[in-house]
């Protein structure tokens, strides 16, 4: 598997997650809106062909800023390490 092919499917993955937990995740209806608007961006940059690598990048980072940041739920921190895996730079990273 080519490292776009894993990158695609890593943020559909979390996206995935994302959707399925919003309510552990310990945010406020904004909060989570938000939170929702760039998980659908993140998806859309990752099901773009080519995949579009600087929109996979700028939403999850916005994505781990706000489970970083801004969520308290009990997930946010595996939700978190998760972003910061795809984005390989280590920032943030919870757990290795």
């Amino acid at each position: 598997m080519n490292r776009s092919a894993g990158t695609a499917d890593e943020v559909l993955s979390l996206c995935r997650a994302l959707r399925n937990a919003t309510r552990l995740l310990g945010l406020t209806g904004a909060e989570e809106s938000d939170l929702l608007g760039h998980v659908a961006r993140a998806e859309q940059a990752a099901s773009a062909t080519p995949l579009d690598l600087a929109g996979v990048d700028t939403q999850v980072r916005a994505i781990r800023y706000l489970l970083v940041e801004v969520a308290d739920g009990g997930v946010s921190a595996f939700m978190a390490d998760a972003a910061a895996r795809i984005l390989g730079d280590g920032i943030g990273r919870l757990f290795s």
